[in-house]
């Protein structure tokens, strides 16, 4: 609480942080490619070691004009993750769903939470991870039996999306905002948590090419469609999980994005 009083987040709430931002793109990308994993996991890696060395140079401190024009670069990112999960309300989970209703409650409690300041998301952000965790842990679990042996196998014409090697900036953007308000170790949580969302994120991979086999590619979220043919008990679809899982992480980066975008320009608004 303390920390919080102070404008301060712990490096292991920006680590959870972190995760959020890059696993909100991952889980809504449309690709199970190895190839493509490789590329984000590459330019993600290349570009948070760029953002890395600046704060240790700059020691976090840029001028007003820089800090705007980092506040809407990261503002870009949960707009297109927007956009992404829109597509696929559209055309794969539910095309009847007025997805206008389910934008309108998201922003509204998005703006309210942001408007809450960093801390207030970050402390969030813990719990999220865990809900987050616990409905891919879950999926995984129940589709094991289905695995087949040549998950490994790298697919035909496997090509590179250069759209979802822009997203990666996602990341290190944040960085070099948060990594100043950190109370101690930000390059550790820099480093832990691009890890730990790519870990999360080449089991969910393996899991979709073990149990759609070669008709993964015919699938516009292969994602989704291993949360379909998990059952748990009585449930014979976790489709629900996905959506919730998509929801919790959109409602963090919009909130993130939010109180970043308050926080940088308060000074003239009070103005």
């Amino acid at each position: 609480m303390n920390k919080a009083k102070t404008g301060q987040i712990s490096h292991r709430q920006l680590f959870c942080l972190l995760i959020i931002i890059r696993l909100a793109t991952l889980m809504l990308s449309a690709s199970v490619s190895y190839v493509q994993f490789a590329a984000e996991l590459s330019v993600t890696a290349v570009l948070s070691a760029a953002a890395f060395f600046t704060v240790k140079i700059t020691d976090g401190t840029y001028p007003k004009a820089v800090k705007i024009l980092l506040a809407v670069l990261f503002a870009a990112s949960p707009f297109a993750d927007l956009f992404s999960y829109y597509q696929f309300t559209t055309q794969v989970a539910h095309p009847e769903v007025p997805v206008w209703v389910i934008g309108i409650v998201l922003a509204g409690f998005s703006v309210y939470s942001g408007l809450l300041k960093t801390e207030a998301v970050a402390r969030f952000s813990a719990l999220a991870v865990t809900v987050v965790l616990l409905c891919i842990g879950l999926t995984v679990l129940t589709n094991i039996k289905e695995i087949r042996p040549d998950f490994f196998a790298a697919a035909q014409n496997e090509k590179i999306d250069l759209a979802s090697l822009i997203k990666c900036f996602d990341v290190p953007i944040l960085y070099l905002l948060l990594a100043p308000k950190t109370s101690e170790h930000a390059g550790r949580s820099l480093t832990f948590g691009v890890a730990a969302s790519y870990s999360v994120y080449i089991g969910v991979v393996m899991m979709c090419r073990a149990v759609l086999g070669k008709t993964v590619n015919y699938y516009k979220s292969p994602v989704f469609a291993l949360f379909q043919l998990g059952e748990a008990g009585n449930f014979t679809k976790l489709d629900l999980l996905y959506i919730c899982t998509v929801l919790v992480l959109l409602f963090c980066e919009l909130s993130l994005a939010v109180s970043i975008f308050a926080e940088t320009f308060k000074k003239k608004v009070k103005c």
